[in-house]
Formats: C-alpha cells, structure tokens, sequence
C-alpha cells in the first residue's frame, strides 16, 4: 500500500525567454518529512497555500497531512509510516533570469541595469514611448550612465568580439579637464579640448560624408590607436582622450571611451526624441559632406528630451547637458548673456573632418522662435566642445 500518494504534480514553465541567467542563492523554507523507510523528503513552503491534518474515509481511518499547492494541485502525506516532520531553512543557489537591457535603462557602477521607463522604439530610434511615470534608479546603487543603443547590427564587430553584445553606455557625466578652468573663478569649465597637437591623426580616418558618419562604428578603435600612437605624450597632446581613459568603469564592460559618428548618431536618434530621429534618418544616405547637408531645424527640445532620462538620476550622479556658451557663464556669470545662436550643446565624437578639425554633433535646445536646429558639424582639435563618452558591455 502506497503511504506516499500524489494526487497531482504540476510544473510552470515560463513563456519569457531572458537574454542570459545570472546565479543567486536564496534562502527556503521547507518541510522535511522522513519516512520509516527511505529518504527524507522536502516540501517548500512558498510553493504551498495551505496545510491541514485530515482522516481518510475507510475503516479504520488514516490520518494523514494534505498539503495544498498554490497551483491547486495536492501532496497526500500519510502519517502512520512517517518517522517525523520538522521545519527547516536551507540556501540554493539559483538561476536568476536577467531581463535584456533596453534604450533608457539605468546602467549601474557594479555592471547591472534597470528599468529607465521606455515601452517601445522603432530600431532607428522614431515613435518612443515612455511611461508615463519615470521608473526611479534601484536605491543604494550608483548610476554611472544610460542604455543607448542595443541593437547589435549597430555595435562594431570588435566590440562583439571582445565579448561585449549587448550595446553601448553614454555616461551621466562630462568628462573634465582639471586643468582647463576659469582664470576668473578657478572653476574646471564644462566643456574640454580634443587635442593640443596641430597635426593631430594617430591613425584616425577621416569622415566627411553623411553615409560615412553614419557608418562609422569605430570608437573604442579610434581611442586605442590614440592611446598607443601618444603613449606617456597623451595626456599633454590628447587631454580628451586621456581624461577618458581613466574613467572608472565595471570590470563587465569595455573602459571607456569617445564614441565615433555612427556612436553618436545612434545615441542621439535614440534619446533625443522622435523628431530628432526622423532628421537623423533622412540624412543616413547623404553623399555629401555632413557639415553642409546633415542639418534639419525642428519643433523639439532634443536636450532636454536627452535630459529627462535623468530626472530620477541623484543630483550628485548626474551633468545635464548644457548650451555651448556655458563656459561663458562660468567664466564671468554676471556678463552672461544666452542668445539663439549658441541654443545647442557641442559634443565630441573620435573621428576625424578633416587635417585641422574633429566631427562633432550639435544637440540643440529650443530658441526664441519655437525651433531648435539639429546638425552635423566639425569643430578646431583644440576647440570647445563637451564630451559625454560611452562604453560597450
């Protein structure tokens, strides 16, 4: 006669695939009952609703323990051939499914990511939608940048080599240059120069073409080669790269690094709004030179569309964009005077214009008149733009 009768057993499987499994052990609650003869079997509580001592209908009666699934099914424990049952607290260590980063989410100082609100996005960066309560970052973790770009068909083949498949971080920071401040407040200014040497190349292509922006995918390259071309000479010749370079990032992801034309196109396509990534998209095919044909003005705030993502960022974590005449404001705030002209905010890719000039792309923000004006553009080696660097993990 069986003493151990299952009335029924059922497994869920999930329908949701995540990208990859992570390990972590929890902690279970269990029954342990141990038969007369046998093994001890285990019972996990969170599995089961309710537990109650009941008699069978036959003659005599058995007495036994029906312990109730959550799922409805049931485990009949017959109590005459049971030795004993205790209650027991063990550890497992588990697969824990990681759900795939996505454009928007909070990338953390230790490797991880969360929820940064995004519902949808077409794959060139049009027709986003948001929630519209902004998910807050995960509490005592520390945000070191946004989820930019994950789709794979626009990483560069030599990240995905090294490993690094699931897209690329813009970080929540400028990069700085201690020693380029205001003679006037002895404030470190915002923005930073490229590169001190006139002859600036190291190996770096030239991109002139809107297509050949788009293209371009090399940042983390472009910087390496910059790195080994100056050696111990970078920090004096190449300050923007250097600064860069010794950013602190997760031992998961690539260090650091200055994104290229296509880097950015994409990062700004994606978290500079629908508008933008409509002017983007039209330009993808431009023959000619960008800084002449890739420009569009629209009725949008890319900057502060870009800013928003940082809403639930602490303050201390975070550097919103800002107008390319801020520095003008940090060198003498009481003659500061913003105007149309300088509505945008400069930021630096790792490509190359031309023998004298870097590309660069204009993020604007709305002027007086209602428009901002979205644009391709190159800018001197030592010139004044900011620098928001990503990495690929």
């Amino acid at each position: 006669m069986k003493r151990f009768y299952l009335l029924s057993l059922m497994a869920l499987v999930s329908a949701f695939a995540p990208a990859f499994l992570s390990a972590k052990t929890i902690i279970l609650k269990q029954i342990a009952v141990t038969p007369l003869e046998g093994d001890t079997m285990f019972f996990n509580i969170d599995e089961y609703e309710k537990a109650t001592f009941e008699l069978t209908q036959t003659s005599p009666a058995s007495r036994y323990l029906m312990l109730r699934r959550n799922d409805g099914a049931a485990v009949r424990i017959y109590l005459d051939e049971v030795k004993g049952i205790t209650y027991k607290e063990t550890t497992q260590t588990i697969d824990d499914p990681i759900e795939a980063p996505k454009v928007g989410d909070y990338y953390y100082s230790d490797g991880t990511w969360s929820d940064g609100g995004l519902i949808s996005i077409n794959a060139d960066g049009t027709s986003p939608v948001w929630a519209e309560e902004k998910p807050a970052p995960v509490e005592g973790k520390t945000v070191i940048g946004i989820v930019a770009m994950t789709d794979p068909s626009r990483m560069a083949q030599s990240d995905i080599d090294a490993g690094y498949t699931h897209g690329y971080v813009i970080s929540t920071k400028f990069v700085h240059d201690p020693g380029n401040k205001s003679s006037q407040t002895n404030q470190v200014f915002t923005s930073i120069k490229y590169s001190y040497d006139e002859g600036f190349e190291a190996n770096v292509p030239v991109c002139k073409a809107g297509s050949t922006w788009y293209a371009d995918l090399n940042g983390r390259q472009y910087c390496d080669s910059v790195i080994s071309f100056y050696g111990d000479m970078l920090l004096r010749d190449c300050p923007a790269v250097y600064y860069t370079s010794i950013k602190e990032h997760p031992s998961t992801s690539s260090p650091w690094f200055v994104p290229s034309t296509g880097q950015l196109w994409d990062i700004v396509a994606n978290l500079c709004g629908d508008a933008a990534a409509k002017a983007l998209l039209s330009w993808r095919t431009v023959a000619s030179d960008a800084t002449y044909y890739c420009y569009s003005e629209i009725k949008s705030d890319p900057m502060a569309i870009f800013n928003a993502t940082l809403d639930k960022v602490p303050a201390a974590d975070k550097e919103l964009l800002v107008r390319v005449d801020y520095d003008d404001y940090l060198w003498d705030p009481f003659q500061y005077k913003p105007t149309d002209y300088h509505a945008y905010c400069p930021l630096w890719t790792s490509c190359r214009y031309d023998t004298d000039a870097m590309c660069i792309f204009e993020v604007p923000t709305l002027r007086t008149t209602g428009t901002s004006k979205i644009e391709c553009m190159a800018e001197w080696f030592n010139g004044d733009c900011y620098l928001r660097p990503i990495l690929a993990f």
